[in-house]
Formats: structure tokens, sequence, C-alpha cells
């Protein structure tokens, strides 16, 4: 069975979900009208799915048998045929748990990392909500947040205007930043508790990420930065509060929880104060 007899069905609300699907589409791997999306999928097509299911994993649907591939096992179908060996290396036990993990840990959570509702009166396949996956993804940001933020120490912050603080006093202010953000999880209900501080982790995350060419420059570069470095942190700090509100209109903070709001912003002005002086 050939990949171009086989339909992937992706969320086309999401971003990541429209991106990686249309690089199915551009390297030959399925044909372009065999890639569909929920929001226009035929009816003959949504009988054969289980919908549920496929908020969670994304269906792929092979033609001529009508058998219905989910998650993990619908990508390999689709990459079988150009990479042969790609079942049976991934379907060896400790790869196929690691990357069922992660697979999960991406899709459940793919709302909190792209911030998108359906447009319009489109089909909702939102994710299912699961506290553990939701928790592991921001388990697994802090960590990386932090790692990063000790290479921002190591190379751009010592050549910017935030160049007075040691590695221990920036270490101390993000974890304040945590400790607030944890301190006003603790004070709402707890799915809107686990919906901020996904959210907040996200941004955290786009944050360190935007600073990564940033740091490469500085590895190589030693001297002549700062002016540079300070003109991209301010844009940085431009497009991060720009992700900001629309992350929190996303989880209709503006409206429940302005008080939330208030104090996250105050406690991000008071971390930016403290690196400053």
């Amino acid at each position: 069975m050939k990949a171009s007899d086989k339909v992937i069905i992706y969320d086309d609300s999401c971003p990541m979900c429209a991106a990686y699907t249309s690089a199915f589409v551009k390297t030959g791997l399925i044909k372009a009208e065999n890639r569909q999306n929920f929001s226009t999928i035929t009816p003959a097509l949504a009988k054969l799915i289980d919908v549920q299911k496929s908020k969670n994993e994304i269906p792929v649907i092979e033609l001529q048998t009508k058998k219905v591939y989910y998650g993990i096992d619908g990508l390999l179908e689709i990459l079988s045929p150009k990479i042969p060996y790609v079942k049976k290396i991934v379907n060896a036990k400790p790869i196929r748990w690691v990357l069922n993990k992660l697979y999960k840990l991406i899709s459940l959570n793919r709302r909190v990392i792209v911030a998108a509702k359906p447009i319009g009166n489109k089909f909702d396949c939102t994710p299912q909500f699961n506290i553990k996956y939701r928790l592991a993804l921001v388990s697994v940001l802090l960590i990386m947040n932090t790692g990063v933020l000790f290479l921002l120490q190591n190379n751009v912050l010592p050549k910017s205007i935030f160049n007075n603080n040691t590695m221990q006093q920036v270490q101390l202010a993000h974890f304040y930043l945590v400790a607030s953000n944890v301190v006003i999880a603790c004070s709402i209900n707890k799915k809107n508790a686990i919906e901020f501080l996904g959210q907040i982790s996200m941004l955290a995350t786009v944050t360190v990420l935007l600073f990564i060419p940033l740091i490469i420059a500085n590895g190589y570069v030693k001297n002549g930065l700062n002016s540079i470095n300070n003109l991209y942190s301010l844009l940085v700090t431009f497009f991060v509060v720009k992700d900001y509100v629309r992350r929190m209109k996303y989880i209709n903070f503006f409206k429940n929880y302005k008080w939330v709001v208030a104090v996250n912003a105050t406690c991000v002005i008071l971390f930016i104060t403290y690196l400053l002086y």
C-alpha cells in the first residue's frame, strides 16, 4: 500500500498540525487531496473515525481497507513507504514507549502550545484535558527554561543593560517569578490554575527560544554586541507582551480573572526591575 492511498485528517485550528501535514505533501508522502482537515472532512470519512479519539490522536485512513490508524501508528503508516525500517525501529519497546509519551505530551497540550481556538463554526477537535500531561508539560518547560537561562546569563546578559547580575541572582529572580505564578495558581480553581500555568510556562519558553539566536551570536562574537543585545531584548519584550495578552485572552483571564493578570504583570515588572538594578 502506497502512502498516497492514505488520508490524514488534521486539526486545522492548530498551526503545528497544519505545518507538519503540509510537509508530508511537499515531500511526496501523501497527495495534496489526501490531506484533509476536520472542518471540511467528508461524511464518508467522518463515519470511519472515532471522533473523540481523533481529538487526541491524529487519524490516518487507509482508503482501500477503510482501516484507521491513530497517533504514532498513523504517522508510521505514512512514513514507512519511504523509510522502510522505521516501523521496526519505532516498535522496539523502549523507543515506542518514549515516542508515545512524547506524542501525547505534544498532542494533548497542543492548544496550550499554540493558544488557538477553533475558527468560527469549525469542528472543535480540542484534545481531552489531561492534568497529568499538562503538569508534565509545565515541568519539562520549567527545566528547559532554567537551562537556557544559564546560557543567557553566560553569553548575553553580561553584555547588556542587565550586566549587574550574577548567575545566582538571575536564577533567584527566576525562582521568585515561578513561585509567584504558583501562588497565583493556588488562589483560583484547579482547572483554570492548570490552564494559567500552562500558558505562562509556554510564554516563558517562547521568550527563551527567541533569545537562542542572540546566545549563538554572542558565543562567536565576544565584544561589540551590547547595543544589539539591548535592541534585540527590547524587540523580544514587545513581542512577548503581545503574546501574553493573546494567551490571557485565550483562557478568558481578562474577563474572569483581571486581578490575576494585574498581579502577574506586577511580578514580571518587579522581576525585570530587579535584574536592572
